[in-house]
């Protein structure tokens, strides 16, 4: 039998940049993938590899772990480049994640990395006579891909294209995104797992014009079944008699219709959705219906969904997908403008929270519109709230976790029968939130919480313009592309403020805490951020009520301020004008801004109903929705050395860096906490906080002595996992 003149072969990762370099032609489309775009394929990297890791595997046991497939892409060979025609976008961000890998692996600092680091180098860019030659070959690239590779701060020319612009923006934002334990423990496993066990398939054409011809083919011919055609085969095979299939399919296709097609993947992300809010009762099953949403309806039709006889499937159809697609959809509006009543939607879409399942488990398909507007507010505000008090803790790492850590409370939410039950479980849950707004007072920022600082300030000067009368502007305070960003009441100058603070450690937290902290249009920030303050504030005087409150004009005649925010919400010791921004002003400042947090997510003031008493036994979780996630994913954590005797509790945590040497201790909760008062569950961002560097691995920057000798955390974790310390551990 004859060779195919089209071959398709399998490649790996390690195999496809180890044996191509890619080159791009003048006319395809810019690098173009968003935040969205990159953060749905390293969740789905990460989900696959973390199905199958323990921090107990070495290396050579991600030879077992499931492949996972990454798609098909389209290319021929031009010389000594292979010329890409679909699949830039997968295989520019597959790059640039091997480059951050890697300088994860550099940062790590331990000689064990040293093969994981050799195997990344040649696949991110070989030599050609004697210069870098990435697998990538674009000109206009290489300049910064020379920084990013290298770990150098870049900035971009003002004539830069849109291609470039959308590649320094997505290489800062993959640390971001990938979980901590991928960055932390198990960064060398899930770099040999994404080499060998992530594959492609290429499409080999023979030349430009027939691999257009695959492309068009491949997209706009032949368009295989997607889930949703699967699931309507299936529902209204099992649905239909000779009467009903014309009524049936009108009613599929008006459902469809109010979805819309404009957003992809919006009939996929509504199943999801639905089954997981209505029917999933553990975070295996929500797994399995993200994986295959027609598949788990087949299977649990019977016990889970109540799909016994035609009547029930046609129900199914007529009543539940039609009307709650209605209800979706004005959902999916509210997270991307403000609606009256559901502004938390909005909050909760701009810090990345799964939060569809949680609303769609408290609808009913004949909720009446006012019913369906308060229960998603109070679904919606409950999520904002536990989100900002584990960010002012130093605990919202990664928005997923929220959604891991809560999902027991979606079938508690579907039990709720009515608005007044969702309101009193809401306020139960409320009461036995395990931390408060005290963590205001030693919260700041960092380089991994930037967006949640500026969504503090946001909404905390929102509030406070809103209450003195002046329109809400939170909707651009909260769009990137807005002028506005966090202002530092103290300029990047040490010298200034040397006397009181000593050190440039203290400097580096105290100009960064939260009080020290404003938001401002970038315009202004610009002309005015490395003046002293007693410029600063006469600037301030014309800004926000929340900046020109430091200035005392702003507190004379100004009775919509005065009136309308001081004295209704009794701040008068902590909302006054400030002469010198001092030390004291920032601790003063702190405590104001943690009094509005406590106004602004008050749970009376979001509407739930505060339990008869003030301490209320949290029940237990039951096993089938419990936390699954490691401490994150399985993994090792502090607190789990602490529980097993590995750490004690004071035990002095030591980092030296550039000179500096910077101390911590493990508190009773298996916490570290600095000598600043900021607590921290986790080593790395503790280590960032105090360097005040991008990333940095906690595990092998902070050690303890042990027998006078100085020990990284790393080695105290993998002397525990070698000795099975950790068996049965949580």
């Amino acid at each position: 039998m004859p060779n195919s003149p089209i071959r398709g072969d399998g490649f790996t990762i390690q195999s496809l940049f180890g044996q191509f370099q890619f080159r791009l032609d003048p006319y395809q489309r810019e690098y173009s993938w968003g935040r969205k775009d990159v953060k749905a394929l390293i969740d789905d990297l990460a989900r696959h590899f973390t199905e199958g890791w323990s921090p107990r595997h070495e290396r050579r046991d991600v030879a077992d772990y499931r492949p996972y497939f990454l798609g098909p892409f389209v290319y021929y060979r031009d010389k000594e480049y292979a010329a890409l025609v679909d699949g830039q976008q997968r295989i520019t961000t597959l790059h640039l994640l091997l480059m951050h890998l890697r300088r994860l692996a550099l940062n790590a600092d331990r000689p064990e990395y040293r093969n994981d680091i050799s195997a990344l180098e040649p696949l991110i860019a070989g030599v050609t006579f004697g210069e870098r030659a990435y697998a990538i070959q674009d000109d206009k690239r290489a300049a910064i891909l020379d920084l990013i590779f290298e770990d150098k701060p870049f900035s971009l020319p003002a004539d830069a294209g849109p291609s470039l612009v959308n590649l320094c923006e997505r290489s800062q934002e993959i640390d971001d995104l990938l979980p901590e334990v991928i960055r932390d423990e198990a960064l060398p496993l899930f770099i040999h797992w994404l080499l060998n066990r992530v594959c492609l398939v290429g499409i080999n054409a023979n030349d430009r014009r027939q691999g257009w011809e695959i492309f068009e083919t491949m997209n706009d011919r032949g368009m295989q079944l997607g889930p949703a055609d699967l699931l309507k085969s299936f529902l209204l095979r099992q649905a239909s008699n000779r009467d009903n299939l014309p009524r049936l399919g009108d009613a599929w296709s008006k459902m469809l219709a109010t979805l819309g097609t404009r957003i992809p993947q919006v009939a996929t992300r509504f199943f999801q959705a639905l089954l997981i809010g209505q029917y999933a009762d553990n975070i295996d099953e929500a797994g399995d219906i993200i994986v295959s949403f027609h598949g788990w309806v087949q299977e649990h039709r019977q016990r889970r969904l109540g799909l016994v006889n035609p009547p029930d499937f046609a129900r199914f159809i007529e009543r539940d997908l039609v009307r709650l697609s209605s209800r979706f959809v004005t959902l999916q509006h509210a997270t991307q403008l403000l609606e009256p009543g559901l502004e938390a939607i909005f909050y909760n879409s701009r810090n990345e929270i799964d939060q569809m399942p949680f609303l769609l488990a408290v609808l009913r398909p004949d909720d009446s519109d006012s019913q369906f507007r308060d229960k998603a507010c109070l679904v919606a505000n409950y999520l904002d709230l536990v989100f900002v008090r584990r960010a002012v803790n130093n605990q919202m790492r990664k928005s997923e976790d929220l959604y891991l850590d809560n999902f027991a409370l979606i079938p508690e939410l579907r039990r709720a029968a009515d608005l007044d039950e969702i309101s009193k479980l809401l306020g139960r849950r409320s009461v036995e939130i395990d931390v408060d707004f005290a963590g205001v007072k030693q919260y700041g920022l960092r380089p991994d919480n930037r967006s949640q600082v500026r969504y503090l300030l946001a909404r905390l000067t929102s509030f406070v313009e809103v209450e003195s009368g002046r329109p809400n502007e939170i909707f651009r305070y909260l769009d990137m592309k807005e002028p506005f960003e966090v202002e530092h009441v103290w300029a990047d100058k040490f010298d200034r403020h040397q006397p009181e603070v000593k050190t440039e450690a203290v400097f580096r937290v105290q100009r960064n805490r939260l009080g020290a902290l404003l938001l401002l249009r970038k315009s202004h920030n610009a002309s005015y951020q490395d003046a002293p303050f007693e410029q600063k504030v006469e600037w301030y005087r014309g800004q926000n009520h929340l900046a020109a409150s430091l200035h005392e004009a702003t507190h004379q005649r100004n009775k919509p301020f005065t009136d309308g925010v001081v004295k209704r919400y009794q701040l008068g010791k902590l909302f006054h004008p400030v002469r010198r921004f001092d030390m004291a002003a920032i601790k003063l400042r702190q405590q104001l801004y943690e009094r509005l947090c406590e106004i602004i997510w008050d749970p009376k003031r979001l509407g739930f109903t505060p339990p008869s008493t003030t301490t209320v036994p949290a029940p237990p979780v039951p096993v089938a929705t419990a936390r699954r996630t490691r401490a994150h994913y399985g993994g090792v954590t502090v607190a789990r050395l602490l529980k097993i005797g590995a750490f004690g509790v004071a035990e002095e945590l030591i980092l030296t860096y550039k000179g500096n040497q910077y101390r911590a201790s493990i508190n009773k909760d298996g916490q570290i906490e600095l000598e600043s008062g900021e607590i921290f569950d986790s080593p790395s961002p503790a280590a960032i906080t105090v360097t005040g560097k991008s990333t940095m691995n906690g595990w092998s920057a902070w050690k303890v002595k042990r027998e006078g000798k100085a020990v990284p955390l790393f080695d105290v974790r993998a002397d525990a996992l070698s000795r099975g310390l950790l068996e049965g551990t949580a």
